[in-house]
Formats: C-alpha cells, sequence, structure tokens
C-alpha cells in the first residue's frame, strides 16, 4: 500500500506572545511518534512529511507532490492559527504570513483522514475574499511479533473510499493550545489512541472520544466537529496494542 503522511504546523510570530502558540510543534512531534508507533499504524519515517512554520510556498510545493504520488492513503494534520472564511464557508488556514484554505488539504486521495485543530472565529471576508507519547512509540516497536502495519493496511483497504475530517472546534469558537501537551483536541485524539483496548479503533470513534475530553475541559466551550460518511467501515485511527 502506498501511504503518506502531511503534518503541518504554524506556530505565529514568535515576537508576539498573544499570536505564537507554543503547543503547535508538540503537536508536530506528538503526531509523527504516533504514526511511527505500532498503535498508530507503524509508518515508516520516509512515509511521513513535517512541515514547521513554512511559507505558503513550500507548504503548496508538499501538497502538489503529494498530490502527483496518488496514494492509496494519505493522513493530514493542521496545527496552528485558523478561522472561518464566510466568502469560502470553510476553515481558513494561516500559513507563515498568508493562508490556505481547508479545501487545498482535503480530497488529496480517494481515502483520507484530515485533521484540523485550529480556531474558527467567522471572518467575515465576503468582499475581501482564515506526552509520553514519545516513549511508547520509541519503545512499543520491540515489544511483539504482531504485524501491526499489515493490520492497518488491511483495514484501509477493507474500507470504501472516504474522506475524513475532523475539526478541532465549530464555526465561530477558538481552540485552546498548551505549551506542554498541543492543541486540546490533537492531543486528546492521542490520548484515546494510546489508552485503546479495541483491536482497531476507526477515526469517528476517535473523535467522538477526543470530543469528549475537549468538551469537558473547555466547559462545553470548544466543541469539536466531524464529517465522514454514513457507513460502518471508517478509516482507521489507531489500533490496540496488546
Amino acid at each position: 500500500m502506498r501511504r503518506k503522511a502531511l503534518i503541518i504546523g504554524n506556530s505565529g510570530d514568535k515576537n508576539n506572545p498573544k499570536e505564537y502558540l507554543e503547543g503547535v510543534k508538540k503537536d508536530i512531534d506528538n503526531y509523527k511518534h504516533f504514526l511511527q508507533s505500532n498503535y498508530g499504524g507503524d509508518w515508516y519515517d520516509y512515509e511521513i512529511v513535517l512541515s514547521l512554520d513554512e511559507t505558503k510556498s513550500q507548504v503548496l510545493n508538499k501538497i502538489t507532490t503529494l498530490k502527483n504520488e496518488y496514494n492509496d492513503f494519505v493522513f493530514i494534520l493542521f496545527s496552528g492559527h485558523g478561522s472561518y472564511s464566510s466568502w469560502k464557508e470553510c476553515r481558513k488556514l494561516y500559513i507563515y504570513d498568508d493562508y490556505i484554505y481547508e479545501d487545498d488539504l482535503t480530497n488529496i486521495a480517494r481515502k483520507q483522514i484530515t485533521i484540523f485543530d485550529t480556531c474558527a472565529g467567522i471572518e467575515n471576508d465576503l468582499i475581501l475574499e482564515s506526552t509520553g507519547l514519545e516513549s511508547r512509540a520509541s519503545l512499543n516497536k520491540f515489544e511483539s511479533t504482531k504485524n501491526y502495519r499489515k493490520i492497518y493496511e488491511d483495514d484501509i483497504s477493507n474500507c470504501p473510499n472516504q474522506q475524513v475530517v475532523l475539526y478541532s472546534s465549530s464555526i465561530s469558537e477558538s481552540s485552546s493550545d498548551d505549551s506542554e501537551l498541543g492543541g486540546y483536541f490533537a492531543y486528546s485524539l492521542l490520548k484515546v489512541a494510546k489508552n485503546n483496548t479495541q483491536n482497531i479503533l476507526n477515526s469517528k470513534e476517535a473523535y467522538h472520544y477526543a470530543k469528549l475530553i475537549v468538551q469537558k475541559q473547555t466547559n462545553n466551550e470548544q466543541n469539536p466537529q466531524c464529517k465522514c460518511i454514513k457507513s460502518d467501515n471508517i478509516l482507521p485511527f489507531s489500533l490496540a496494542f496488546l
């Protein structure tokens, strides 16, 4: 199976404490370790592409390369600043001193999981135009002879073509960030994956549990959203480490 992951982070301006998001780099590191772990699907290093605080041109080049590879499965995370574009009626994602839209990151592969951990404040642009994971990942490859990579890929193969899109907040809401843990939603998904005891935890199930955690943490001020097909065969998020 040809698979590729693209993990994008936009921390904002380091010289502006109100804009800078310390947790973004943590999200990048956490998800790289998660994907390389057995319970994350045992991805190879060359299958994971990282982009931290790059320019729009650099990010678009990575997206174009990804599209031209015609992968069977793609996993994407965007962590950083964002808003909701009234003009485009979708999420607007800030890249360095520019932006792209969520449509630039979806439908790259016929089977794809896309996670947006950003704010979604409504932008009125109708006229103008928005822990412990590392050690687990490094150790668990040697704790079992079970072929996690094959189990992961077999489940993807058994799923119909689909786009799973997970949003960290609802439209008009902000998304919380922690300098030590990363984005609340992105981290909660990993926490759910790490504690999973099901053989295969699909993306919709992972979203549901992570949403409950985030809502509890924020007193229902941040409410994640999910878009996926109506099917029992949803793309896998994590495997149980047994």
